[in-house]
């Protein structure tokens, strides 16, 4: 699926929706810094500002509405635990251009196919529209990232740190403990 070296087990979506509450958190914690990230890569990749740009205020307005579900349960977004899976891929991939540009489009696969899981086993109501309205721009997102990669770096090298990056991601994915986040 969109490149992924492996799929979640579907029994993974009634873990990160057993505490509704801090997945949608952790999902706004995610949504905001990934605005961040794309804002970031705006500066770096100057050919592509405008498509960045759209991916970020996207990202912004995804955190709106997770906020706003929040809110719409006297809930606050809380202090930023930070993502393992996140975290574990950074510390797994280079700092270059490339390797920022596959890495983001490696969560947001995993993303996708985390909002497909989670759309097809939430029951009914808003958090489930959520989802379900959600995964198509992940998919777009993915799309967006490898897309500037190959516009920019040779076909060879793209695939070869693809291959490298979503294999490192198939281990994190499947060592890392389930809980109520997105990843």
């Amino acid at each position: 699926m969109l490149g992924l070296k492996n799929q979640t087990d579907p029994a993974w979506a009634q873990v990160a929706l057993a505490d509704e509450t801090s997945l949608l958190r952790d999902h706004a914690h995610l949504e905001r810094k990934a605005a961040g990230h794309v804002i970031s890569l705006m500066g770096q990749v100057p050919w592509a500002q405008r498509r960045l740009f759209e991916v970020a205020a996207e990202e912004l307005e995804h955190f709106d509405r997770v906020l706003g579900l929040l809110e719409s349960r006297n809930e606050t977004l809380g202090s930023d635990p930070g993502n393992p899976y996140v975290q574990q891929l950074v510390r797994a991939t280079g700092r270059s251009l490339l390797d920022r540009l596959l890495r983001m489009g490696l969560i947001e696969a995993r993303s996708y196919e985390h909002f497909c899981l989670l759309g097809e086993a939430a029951p009914e109501g808003a958090l489930k529209n959520l989802f379900n309205e959600l995964k198509d721009s992940e998919a777009g997102h993915h799309a967006l990232f490898v897309k500037l990669a190959y516009e920019n770096w040779p076909r060879e090298m793209v695939d070869e740190r693809w291959t490298t990056l979503a294999n490192a991601e198939a281990e994190i994915i499947t060592t890392i403990e389930w809980g109520p986040r997105v990843h």
